[in-house]
């Protein structure tokens, strides 16, 4: 007669609760790896120089206005009225022009909360990024030679990225909040 499995647990080498162990660290090595094939989600870019859907303006500040071009005091008065006058509508649009960068200029929208609700980047000639690198092509919702899209959701509702380009090479990446109402 032919040991089983559950004989051989009981009297073989693995007596008692040794071989339960050993499976239970075998399927523990395991799971990462079958979890990580079920729970992968095709990765697409989320944000443009680390400004991201839902960042505070503040924050897209901090992380833009030092790779900016503009001087810091010399328009702050005029820059002043017109955010008065842009909160008052519901939203805010600022734009860098940068330097050191692959990016030329940033612009993006944000909401009431001061949150980011849009961010465009347009890249400097040579630049270019290929779509590929922005996101997995097979996931994107349209792609052409001259543009890509991808529709993502998160808990907070999703996002779009929007590659323009020639030659399946993006020159203007936008990001836009599925989330938020549009501003008017």
């Amino acid at each position: 007669m032919q040991p089983t499995l559950f004989h051989i647990w009981r009297t073989g080498p693995f007596a008692g609760p040794v071989l339960p162990f050993f499976l239970l660290l075998g399927f523990g090595f395991a799971s990462p790896v079958v979890l990580a094939q079920k729970s992968k989600n095709p990765r697409v870019t989320d944000s443009i120089l680390g400004v991201e859907i839902g960042t505070s303006l503040e924050r897209a500040r901090a992380l833009l206005d030092r790779l900016s071009t503009r001087e810091k005091d010399d328009t702050r008065e005029e820059e002043a009225r017109k955010e008065a006058e842009q909160e008052r509508e519901g939203g805010r649009k600022e734009a860098w022009t940068l330097k050191s960068t692959e990016y030329a200029s940033v612009a993006l929208q944000t909401d009431r909360e001061r949150r980011v609700v849009w961010i465009t980047g347009f890249l400097r000639p040579g630049k270019e990024i290929p779509f590929a690198r922005l996101g997995n092509l097979s996931s994107a919702t349209a792609v052409t030679n001259t543009r890509a899209v991808w529709t993502v959701t998160t808990p907070s509702g999703g996002y779009r990225v929007i590659a323009k380009g020639q030659n399946r090479r993006a020159h203007v990446i936008s990001i836009l909040s599925l989330a938020s109402p549009p501003i008017e």
